[in-house]
């Protein structure tokens, strides 16, 4: 894996995602990426659920759109860790979860672990019998698979 992320670091890549199926896989990836290059770490789902606790629910996924690059922009330039982004999935929020980290990553380079799986150019978000799975046909952003 750190192989992967020192090619990351020196290509003009603006967007790496770790995926895995386990939780707890992605959580140590996270983990020993925090230990060896100190990165800040942005736990989506936390800091963005406390934001929209605060909206109506009509204004919920507009909220969404703006809180994440306002966030990356106080991060900037990065590399930020993101974790947690199970919360960008929630359907009543209508939100495009890789198309708004792609455009976001444009502010801020970020590495995301994706719980979900990448297999024949098929992108997935958790497993099919989960309700909010998606997945994406060729996604445009590297992705390294963790073992």
């Amino acid at each position: 894996m750190l192989n992967t992320i020192n090619e990351f670091l020196s290509a003009p890549t603006p967007c790496l995602l770790l995926v895995h199926l386990d939780i707890s896989r992605l959580e140590s990836a996270a983990n020993e990426l925090l230990s060896t290059y100190g990165w800040p770490r942005l736990s989506v789902g936390q800091e963005l659920g406390n934001v929209l606790l605060s909206e109506m629910p009509q204004r919920r996924s507009r909220a969404a759109r703006r809180w994440m690059p306002a966030r990356l922009g106080d991060v900037a330039p990065g590399p930020v860790l993101c974790t947690e982004i199970d919360l960008l999935f929630d359907p009543t929020l209508n939100l495009d979860p890789l198309g708004l980290l792609r455009d976001v990553s444009r502010l801020c380079q970020m590495v995301v672990a994706w719980p979900g799986s990448y297999r024949g150019d098929v992108l997935a978000y958790a497993v099919p019998d989960h309700s909010h799975y998606r997945t994406w046909r060729k996604p445009k952003v590297p992705i390294a698979v963790l073992e």
